[in-house]
């Protein structure tokens, strides 16, 4: 960490070339005021929710916000990119490299600087070719986490955490070879990553492969495929009794987008930065609103495979499959914005680069899995004269859940609260919610549907900088928290389902 601090520093103060006005890009300061349920206090909720306060996080999003971003919005950061673009001493032959670091603010007011992707590349362009068009070799020294498979960030597959959360601290370096024409493109490439064999309590490598391609079937038609293998290791639990189970996943995922009047897009967190000024790409531009009707809908899916501990069979391992899909659309109309948003993941998926629950684990047979389901539907105005847009979005989620078959058991003659099976809710990778043994009498209780509905406004002040509102209020009954029982045992119990919360910012971005 230090390396790189150290790095950034003297590479803004050193530089022997005038700086461009774009080497802080991608930049947002967000001042925040809010409150992510104002009809609770502070130790009367799971997670805890302190009363109306400055700052926000995760905890103030709702299931459909953040789709195409890792991000929750609230954070202050900004990339640093020292970039450099030069044509080489051969014809047809461009080199440019770029140090992208990431430097997020923390609440205590330190600072962390991480690699975000910088890359060394060659495109070269045969004769005859477009400008847009070329053959790329990218090499990504110390992390390749911005080369993903799939397309919505949410669902997306293959950066760093592909190897388990133990590759990351050893960097992920990858490269990529591209061709790109003007109706389609196609990759391959791949990376590396050190992970500690739990049998012979050394580091080895780990290698995974990626390929893809998309075409311009039509002018308003896009088809786009990829597909990759990666190894994980082995499972930890079965090394410690001397048995090497190597830990396999591959998947593939595609896409069909029709889009007319709008490019189409992709998360900003695929995209490689730079700041040549020839190219420069304004991240976030001021929305625009050229009149007529404009609409992009997406469609995308993918399955993934992944070997894993059989907790039926001593020793053994089988397939787990994991399934997603993801539907987007978007329209503009004159000064009208409309979006529709679709999602279904299982919760193999949710918990795919983990991987597993318990890691390394496959569910046992007759385990109850019900995957992830959401919709939401967006609606908003642009006041121009004002330059205020209000809007409002409404959506409704299943979580996805498991209940084990297996019941639990609290010695000879154990008492109700500790028989029999229980649901648990997964919100998103080991974020779980453990409900009450039984609802309604002796039944077992299940998840229920969540429900959430959001105003907000935008209020550019300028092109910089915009005050942003939103009050949003969210109906969900698998809301728990653990409370003492009268044996003294801690027992989830359901808290209330309502939550009104509020976000209010003042944000620059640059």
């Amino acid at each position: 960490m230090k390396t790189l601090q150290t790095l950034a520093l003297a590479g803004l103060t050193t530089l022997s070339a005038p700086a461009w006005a774009g080497d802080f890009v991608d930049t947002r300061l967000s001042f925040v005021f809010a409150d992510d349920n104002v009809l609770a206090g502070a130790g009367e909720t799971t997670p805890n929710s302190p009363n109306a306060r400055f700052g926000a996080g995760n905890q103030n999003t709702q299931f459909y916000d953040n789709f195409n971003t890792r991000f929750s919005g609230f954070e202050s950061l900004s990339n640093v990119v020292l970039y450099k673009r030069m044509p080489a001493f051969f014809e047809g032959l461009t080199t440019e490299a770029a140090l992208t670091l990431l430097v997020l603010e923390r609440p205590s007011g330190g600072v962390d600087i991480l690699d975000n992707s910088s890359y060394v590349r060659l495109n070269y362009q045969p004769p005859g070719w477009g400008e847009k068009e070329g053959i790329s070799l990218t090499g990504f020294p110390v992390s390749a986490d911005r080369f993903r498979l799939g397309y919505a960030y949410r669902i997306s597959w293959g950066g760093s955490s592909i190897f388990t959360n133990r590759a990351t601290a050893a960097g992920v370096p990858g490269a990529k070879f591209q061709v790109t024409r003007d109706r389609w493109y196609a990759y391959v490439g791949g990376k590396t990553a050190l992970v500690l064999n739990d049998l012979i309590l050394e580091q080895e490598t780990l290698y995974g492969v990626m390929a893809g391609a998309g075409w311009d079937i039509l002018e308003t038609l896009r088809v786009e495929a990829g597909g990759g293998y990666f190894q994980k290791g082995i499972v930890p639990g079965l090394a410690n009794q001397s048995i090497e189970a190597g830990v396999n996943s591959a998947g593939v995922s595609g896409q069909v987008v029709y889009h007319v009047g709008v490019p189409v897009g992709t998360s900003v967190d695929f995209r490689l930065y730079k700041n040549d000024p020839e190219i420069y790409q304004r991240f976030f531009a001021p929305e625009t609103y050229p009149g007529g009707l404009s609409y992009s809908l997406s469609l995308e899916g993918s399955y993934l495979t992944q070997t894993l501990q059989d907790p039926d069979k001593f020793g053994a391992t089988k397939p787990q499959g994991a399934v997603a899909l993801a539907f987007q659309g978007r329209a503009k109309l004159n000064r009208f914005r409309f979006s529709a948003l679709a999602l279904v993941r299982s919760l193999s998926f949710i918990q795919f680069d983990v991987p597993g629950f318990p890691p390394f684990q496959d569910f046992p047979t007759g385990t109850v899995l019900k995957p992830e389901v959401f919709g939401a539907l967006g609606v908003d105005y642009n006041i121009e004269r004002l330059h205020l847009t209000p809007g409002f979005i409404i959506g409704a989620q299943q979580p996805a859940s498991f209940r084990s078959p297996v019941p639990l058991v609290g010695g000879s003659n154990p008492p109700p609260s500790l028989t029999g099976t229980r649901t648990v809710v997964v919100r998103d990778a080991n974020q779980l919610s453990i409900l009450p043994s039984t609802c309604g009498g002796s039944s077992a209780c299940e998840a229920e549907l969540i429900w959430s509905a959001k105003a907000t406004f935008r209020w550019d002040l300028s092109e910089t900088v915009a005050a942003v509102g939103e009050v949003y209020y969210t109906y969900d009954t698998n809301r728990t928290t653990f409370e003492d029982d009268v044996t003294g045992i801690a027992q989830p119990n359901f808290e209330k389902p309502h939550a009104l919360g509020f976000n209010t910012l003042l944000q620059a971005r640059f």
